[in-house]
């Protein structure tokens, strides 16, 4: 079965159906496709869609108990006890489905285009031909996230097809950003030393994309993380 179109993100492949679900009630009499097999799929969709919400819920959820451990490592006694986070509640389900969403979307994809009706227009108008997007350096922007790991930023960005990340990095040190190092891999760990014990600093970071030995591309945005001394 053809699935090269598929999108592999797990948000991006909701949308993919999500797409698809809106626009085959249109061409179900020219590709000669049952409402059972499309309602299956409608169901699909809202399953995927619940799972993904509950999921960053949840994933917020356990960002909110490392920040709370976080403040309680670090944070200053204030004279109130320390709080944890509630438990978020999950969402009343959709219908259920069974696992193997990609395949069933791959088989009901396949059967679309073995349609002597189908046509590319018609595939691209579902969200089921392949998009080829050209590499074009001079229009790469890194999106950089950080978080801090032991202590240290830890920071990713999409890499692609670019040789390396050049990193800018401003020390709270009056300086302004300067140019730091080089992100060969799609994270990077900033093990430079951390403040004096009980002092707290803010870093802040620009990546811009290395192609070729040049810069090249816009600059991300600012990223910063608050640093503390152990």
């Amino acid at each position: 079965m053809p699935t090269g179109f598929i999108k592999q993100n797990i948000e991006e492949f909701h949308s993919q159906k999500v797409t698809f679900d809106s626009k085959i009630g249109g061409y179900k009499v020219t590709l000669s496709i049952a409402e059972d097999v499309i309602a299956a799929q409608a169901k699909d969709t809202a399953y995927l869609g619940w799972a993904i919400d509950e999921k960053d819920v949840f994933a917020k959820y356990g960002h909110s108990w490392v920040k709370f451990g976080d403040e309680l490592y670090n944070g200053a006694d204030a004279g109130v006890a320390a709080t944890p986070p509630s438990t978020p509640a999950i969402v009343v389900a959709p219908a259920v489905v069974h696992p193997g969403m990609r395949g069933r979307f791959a088989a009901i994809s396949a059967a679309c285009k073995r349609s002597p009706n189908y046509t590319t227009t018609i595939g691209t108008d579902l969200g089921i031909e392949a998009v080829i997007t050209p590499f074009v350096p001079k229009n790469g922007k890194p999106v950089v996230t950080i978080a801090l790991h032991t202590g240290h930023p830890f920071l990713k960005y999409p890499k692609g097809k670019f040789d390396a990340a050049q990193i800018y990095k401003n020390s709270g040190d009056g300086k302004g950003l300067l140019k730091y190092d080089k992100a060969v891999n799609p994270t990077y760990l900033d093990n430079a030393e951390l403040p004096p014990a009980g002092t707290a600093v803010v870093w802040e970071y620009v990546f811009i994309f290395l192609y070729q030995g040049a810069e090249v591309g816009t600059a991300s945005n600012v990223v910063s993380v608050t640093v503390r001394g152990m």
